[in-house]
């Protein structure tokens, strides 16, 4: 196509195309529960000192021009051979438009073959769809989907709550990836509705199984809040800007906080052991391999199936790629199988006419909790249907209800004994257990019992749900201050945490808690409650009330070799620097009683 003279945009387009001046960064994606790359996505940018160094000018240019698949299809390639020249690791995310997906669908075994012969396989390849254009045509689109999954290829669906009815997109999708559009993520620990918006988004992933992208991540409070939500992979420029010589592994300082914040409890002492040796905590423990079928096996075929196996009441449809893409259930397929004419018309059809195109899918690493809630919202019609298991978007295997509810019991029955069900720290008998046996050995540690105060009216004013959440928050920053190779941290219930610190700089941590929680708190509070420092309720007898904002308070006790007898009595020796550290104001506290042998003087830090 011939660029018009008196249009500078379609002249330089026009020698950009010709001699292919564009570039290729990379931006990592990083798995923050493992701390590690997760994969790279492909960017665009411009020569330098071209008026198309923009890749926002540059592809609504080609847009404009008529030439955006022809420039989308250039891109493709030049991406490809450089992700495999730099040996980057992960998974490669690829910007494709609807219209370049449209124009390729029937190119996608040419593409398959391309990578091949880069030694790239296709399910190492995301194809992240934009919806920086309108799709006209959602028909062909959904084939064009079709054809790349068949093909080995995952799918991303790019800037979730902007562009053209992204979140109906979604369903009709079923998409591997669903990234957040920045909008949501800067600034997300200030803005609780935010939080909401982010927290209803991982909900759905989880019954839907795809896996959540944060974009757009650039302030280290806004990651303590993805965290919290249950966000595991995030981009940004806090963790790396795009570059065309990326670095293949995280940086040090990053790899090294990222696997410690990933520790939620410490279970280094036998005594503190927050799950039963065996116990069923995740989807893969749950996955049985069972009956599948293919969308080639005829109507006929599948009837014959439930008909020979009363037992048998679902089997998942996966397609070439061994991706399930629907479930076959009995009582809706016999009951078709019965109608007036179905078997005449459709016995040599594929099943999927038969087949529910929206099966319950969790992944092998689904937590427990996720997938009873998920399961909770079913229709009860569905609930002996079971569920299906995946591993890398591939079938991995099959579970039952049954199983699934059994499981939450058994670990309910034993974290009520052992552990506390909302951090999972060790509970009230691990406690004891550990203080004990320091006692007994004659060991020298700090006991610390911490307290959030002011908790109860926060609960009333920002309710239960972000109660918990401040409750995680307390965990999580009472576990990151101690090592996990000598201290111990534990939940005794509600409000109410442990530490015993073994380690020699004991204050210290104390002192990093006090900060860490006034810190991270701080993303829990609107805007107005901040500059006032507080809110007003009203109390029992209906007058208003102001609360200072929650802040975290401990007594400490200092005990040396026989100080006292057991742990009992160490608890009541623990009450009065207790008392003293929560009756200071200001912020997050603690009190320090040394009144041992040597040293009978209160001392306050």
């Amino acid at each position: 196509m011939r660029a018009r003279a008196d249009n500078p945009l379609a002249h330089a387009l026009a020698r950009l195309i010709a001699q292919q001046t564009f570039d290729i960064h990379f931006q990592p994606l990083v798995a923050i529960d493992r701390a590690e790359i997760f994969g790279f996505e492909a960017l665009t940018r411009g020569p330098a000192d071209s008026p198309l160094h923009s890749p926002l000018v540059l592809f609504e240019t080609a847009a404009r021009e008529g030439r955006l698949v022809e420039l989308e299809k250039l891109i493709l390639r030049r991406a490809t051979q450089r992700f495999k020249a730099l040996g980057l690791p992960g998974q490669l995310f690829l910007n494709v438009t609807a219209d370049t997906l449209l124009a390729a669908r029937e190119h996608v075994s040419r593409l398959a073959g391309d990578l091949e012969g880069l030694g790239l396989p296709t399910s190492r390849v995301v194809i992240e769809l934009t919806e920086t254009r309108p799709i006209e045509d959602l028909a062909q689109l959904d084939g064009a989907l079709a054809a790349l999954r068949a093909h080995g290829f995952r799918i991303a669906l790019d800037d979730l709550g902007e562009g053209f009815a992204s979140l109906r997109r979604w369903m009709e999708m079923r998409p591997d990836f669903v990234k957040i559009d920045r909008h949501f993520i800067d600034g997300i620990a200030q803005e609780p509705l935010k939080q909401q918006f982010v927290r209803s988004i991982v909900e759905m992933a989880a019954t839907s199984g795809c896996q959540v992208v944060a974009e757009g991540l650039e302030q280290e409070p806004d990651l303590a809040v993805l965290r919290r939500l249950g966000l595991t992979i995030c981009q940004g420029y806090l963790f790396a800007r795009p570059s065309a010589t990326p670095r293949a592994q995280l940086r040090v300082e990053w790899s090294g906080r990222l696997a410690a914040e990933a520790q939620p409890r410490l279970l280094q002492n036998d005594e503190a052991l927050p799950v039963a040796q065996g116990a069923i905590t995740t989807a893969a423990q749950l996955a049985r391999r069972g009956h599948t079928v293919s969308p080639q096996m005829s109507c006929k075929a599948v009837v014959d199936l439930f008909r020979l196996d009363d037992q048998l009441l679902s089997m998942p449809v996966l397609d070439e790629q061994q991706r399930p893409i629907g479930v076959l259930r009995s009582l809706h397929v016999m009951k078709r199988s019965t109608e007036r004419y179905f078997m005449d018309i459709f016995a040599r059809r594929s099943c999927r006419e038969l087949m529910d195109p929206t099966p319950l899918v969790f992944d092998v690493s689904t937590p427990l909790r996720a997938m009873s809630d998920a399961v909770a919202n079913l229709d009860e019609r569905l609930l002996t249907d079971g569920f299906i298991v995946t591993r890398d978007g591939a079938y991995f295997g099959s579970g039952r209800s049954s199983d699934l509810l059994k499981a939450v019991s058994d670990l309910q029955v034993h974290a009520a004994r052992y552990a506390n069900p909302l951090t999972l720290l060790p509970g009230n008998v691990p406690i004891d257990n550990h203080l004990d046996r320091l006692i007994t050995a004659g060991e020298t540690f700090a006991a610390v019992v911490w307290d959030i105060d002011h908790f109860k009216p926060f609960n009333d004013v920002y309710g239960y749900r972000i109660g918990d959440d401040i409750i995680r928050l307390a965990a999580r920053v009472l576990t990151q201050a101690a090592d996990p190779q000598l201290d111990f941290v534990g939940h005794i219930g509600g409000d109410d945490f442990v530490m015993v610190l073994s380690s020699a700089d004991w204050e210290v941590r104390l002192a990093r808690v006090c900060e860490a929680f006034d810190a991270g708190v701080r993303s829990f509070f609107s805007a107005e409650h901040l500059a006032a420092g507080g809110y007003v309720t009203l109390n029992r007898q209906n007058q208003p009330t102001f609360h200072p904002l929650p802040t975290i308070s401990a007594g400490a006790v200092l005990h040396l070799p026989g100080s006292v007898e057991n742990s009992r009595a160490l608890s009541s020796a623990l009450a009065e620097p207790k008392r003293v550290a929560k009756g200071r104001a200001g912020g997050s506290r603690f009190f320090v009683d040394r009144r041992q042998p040597g040293a009978r003087a209160l001392q306050a830090a």
